[in-house]
């Protein structure tokens, strides 16, 4: 699925945008009981909670893929059913299994990590954290799919790091406790978009300047700058060695499609 939609493997993807290119819409809508959904009939549809955070989010769109991928027809995934106790669902298992493997390949985890010259197996919270933020993907999806799926973190570190929880690594990942979702880019970040909501920060490291409206400093960092996403938009941050990036903001928990999610509201109307 990759390779059609001409994304490498060694680099992290905006799932999102990967749908759209294979033609599959992705909506968002604020239903509670719901994680996500496949519509199948006439042309198939992608529905997302947007009530979830935005890992969970990015996961399970990629979820739904695979339900897609494997021809299982529409498919409706509740809130509920990973906690009821109805046995091994080999459908929703193929799904999930499908969702790491697109959106975390071994290649473009090692090199992850590799780049940052930072070791797996000794991997810290905020290195984890640091990682997550790159492939979009949870601090524990993170952690879980190098442990039970690439079998790259011994079970036993993997159960240290989940001990420390998402807060506290992103805490030690920035050097301080913080309410909003702070996304670490340093410039190694390369092959997706920053994306973002309103609110969130984002600690650049180097000396990095932006361009657009979407985002604005906030604050300096012993190792950077601290910007803050304040408006839906597309803008860019660059720094003097040539290294730069997209960045998306859009609306928080926004309902709608896919597409439209980094624009002024009255613009999707």
């Amino acid at each position: 699925m990759r390779k059609n939609a001409g994304y490498r493997l060694d680099e992290a993807i905006c799932v999102y945008d990967l749908a759209e290119q294979l033609g599959i819409e992705v909506r968002f809508s604020d239903i509670p009981s719901m994680e996500g959904m496949l519509y199948c009939n006439p042309d198939p549809v992608i529905i997302i909670s947007s009530l979830r955070p935005l890992g969970r989010r990015s996961f399970t769109c990629a979820h739904e893929l695979g339900h897609f991928n494997y021809g299982h027809g529409t498919v409706v995934d509740e809130l509920v059913w990973k906690s009821r106790k109805t046995g091994f669902d080999s459908k929703e298992f193929a799904a999930d299994c499908f969702s790491g493997a697109l959106l975390m390949p071994k290649m473009a985890v090692q090199r992850a990590f590799f780049l940052r010259d930072w070791s797996i197996e000794g991997s810290t919270p905020g290195q984890i954290h640091s990682v997550s933020n790159y492939f979009g993907v949870g601090y524990s999806t993170l952690i879980h799919h190098l442990s039970k799926s690439l079998r790259l973190l011994p079970d036993h570190q993997a159960e240290q790091l989940l001990r420390v929880g998402p807060r506290k690594a992103q805490a030690q990942a920035i050097g301080w406790e913080s309410d909003e979702k702070v996304w670490v880019v340093d410039p190694h970040w390369s092959g997706r978009a920053i994306d973002a909501e309103v609110g969130d920060l984002m600690l650049v490291h180097g000396e990095p300047d932006f361009e657009g409206n979407c985002i604005e400093r906030y604050d300096r960092w012993a190792d950077g700058r601290l910007f803050r996403a304040c408006h839906p938009g597309i803008g860019k941050v660059r720094d003097s060695s040539g290294w730069a990036a997209f960045v998306r903001v859009s609306r928080r928990s926004f309902v709608g499609r896919s597409i439209f999610r980094h624009l002024p509201e009255e613009a999707d109307r």
